[in-house]
Parts: structure tokens; C-alpha cells; sequence
């Protein structure tokens, strides 16, 4: 298997989330039913359960707009997108075109879609807005194509069209999209909450919330006595004490990669949900350990 069913990279993603949420699936009786990320990032964790059959539709929502064409894109113009791989070189010149392209507002949905996906491979973390990998002169140990594996990205990209008519994607403010698409599901549905991490936030990614937006957002997600929903949010005691009334469970991820060190993390859900006692992740050389309370 490989090391993510995303074709995305992206700062805080919680693929190795995806057993644990399947069990907590399991566990509140919706298996088959609809799963939704209101940040959706990279979508790994959605994307994982979906192709291994854990629900049968997704509903993506992302804020950021180039996420969305990125999205977008590859459901919508599959075949283009995945010509648009094979035939662009992955070197200084083409970063610094597709940097250029996404910041164009002239640029199409399908240009921005590619570049948002060109930046994401080749820059380090991820981030869309750092530096390649190996930087400009291209002198570190890692260069430019060290996550550009055309091939895998390829096989990825073609077979999650395969389930093109089981996702759904959106391009909302959390906070609008909760109310008019999350509220409104009458069918059985399990809600992943992940939002930007409220200190590192600004410097990963584009859309970072506010402090009033982060408040704003747990008054929301706390009203919402219906549904069954998971929220995970880097460890503080602001965060915290706005989600004061529901279960706060500490954990932590041992992180592979570049970064070789444990994140601290809180997870949050309502009082009503079942959840698994402890859940060893499946995937990619990382575990989650929860904390027994």
C-alpha cells in the first residue's frame, strides 16, 4: 500500500487517523454511511475510508480555493490532468512557472488546480507558499522530485475517479457550510472536524482561523446535538476551554518523515459518541496513543 492514498501532501494530515475513525465508525453504527471533512486539506483520512469501503460517500469542503480546484480537477478532468503529469518537467524552472500560475488571477480552475498540485509535491512540508524541496540552488540532500513519483501520483489520482461519483466536494467557509450542507444531511453521516492548528495555524497554511473564528467554530460544531463528529486540534488550554463540555482526550503522533518527533494533540467529541479505547495507526510507520482519562 502506499504511504498515502492522497496525491496530496499536506502540513498536519491525519491519514493515520483513518483506523481509529473507522472503529468509531463501527462502533456508532455508521458503516456505509457518509463521511464529511470541513477542512479537508489533503483529505487522507477520507480518502482512505472511502476506498477501502468504511462509507460510501465523502463530502469534502475546503476554504482555501486552490485546494478545491485541485479537488476539482482531478474529478472533473481526470485524463487532462493526468497527461498534464506525465509531460511537465520537475525542475527550478517549471516551480518557478508554476508559482506564477497560481498567482495569476487569470489563471483557469484546471491551471490553478495543477500548479496548487505541482507547489504541494515539490515544496518542502507542502506548504504552497515555501520553498522547493532542496531549495532554490537545488544543493540539499533532497531535491526538487524527491516526492514526485509521477507513477504513484498517477495511480493515485485515477483511482480515486474511479469513486467520482461518490465524493462530493465544496468550496465554503466552515462555519456557512455547517449550516447550510452539514445540517441539512438526513441520511447517516459521521463529521471529522480538523481545523487549522490554532498556534503553528499561520505559518502552514493559507486560510489560518483567528481567534474570533476559532470561537465562532466550536460554538457551531457544540450546538450540533444531531450528528456523531470527531474534532482534533493541537494541544492549548485556549482550545480547550472552548470545547469545555465535551470529552478533551490527549494523544499524541509519532511522526515519520523529516520531522522525528511526537505531536501533541487534543481530541474532542461530544458526549454521546462511542470511541475506541486505544488505536494503533495502520498506515505509515506512525501510531496514535491515546491517554486513558
Amino acid at each position: 500500500m502506499p504511504t498515502t492514498l492522497s496525491p496530496l501532501r499536506y502540513p498536519g494530515g491525519k491519514s493515520s487517523l483513518s483506523n481509529f475513525l473507522a472503529s468509531t465508525i463501527h462502533l456508532n453504527g455508521l458503516m456505509g454511511g457518509t463521511y464529511v471533512e470541513p477542512f479537508c486539506g489533503g483529505a487522507g483520512a477520507a480518502i482512505n475510508l472511502l476506498l477501502t469501503g468504511q462509507v460510501s460517500k465523502i463530502i469534502l469542503n475546503d476554504i482555501d480555493d486552490m485546494i478545491y480546484y485541485f479537488w476539482f480537477s482531478i474529478l472533473n478532468y481526470t485524463d487532462l490532468f493526468i497527461r498534464k503529469i506525465e509531460s511537465t518537467s520537475v525542475d527550478i524552472a517549471e516551480w518557478r512557472k508554476q508559482r506564477e500560475i497560481l498567482n495569476d488571477p487569470s489563471s483557469s480552475i484546471f491551471d490553478k488546480g495543477f500548479a496548487a498540485f505541482f507547489l504541494n509535491r515539490c515544496n518542502r512540508s507542502g506548504i504552497l507558499r515555501a520553498n522547493p524541496i532542496g531549495g532554490l540552488a537545488q544543493s540539499g540532500k533532497w531535491l526538487i522530485n524527491a516526492r514526485f513519483n509521477k507513477k504513484n501520483l498517477i495511480n493515485k489520482i485515477e483511482r480515486i475517479a474511479t469513486f467520482q461519483e461518490h465524493i462530493m466536494i465544496k468550496n465554503k467557509n466552515a462555519i456557512e457550510f455547517i449550516k447550510d450542507d452539514i445540517l441539512t444531511i438526513e441520511e447517516k453521516v459521521f463529521i471529522y472536524y480538523d481545523p487549522p492548528y490554532y498556534k503553528q495555524g499561520p505559518l502552514l497554511y493559507l486560510n489560518a482561523l483567528a481567534d474570533y473564528e476559532h470561537a465562532k467554530l466550536a460554538s457551531e460544531i457544540i450546538r450540533d446535538k444531531k450528528n456523531i463528529w470527531i474534532l482534533t486540534y493541537d494541544k492549548n488550554p485556549q482550545i480547550e476551554h472552548l470545547y469545555y463540555s465535551a470529552v478533551i482526550i490527549p494523544f499524541q503522533l509519532n511522526y515519520s518523515a523529516h520531522l522525528h518527533k511526537k505531536g501533541e494533540e487534543i481530541l474532542i467529541a461530544p458526549n454521546h459518541i462511542k470511541l475506541p479505547q486505544h488505536s494503533p495507526s495502520p498506515y505509515y510507520g506512525r501510531k496514535i496513543f491515546l491517554q486513558q482519562q
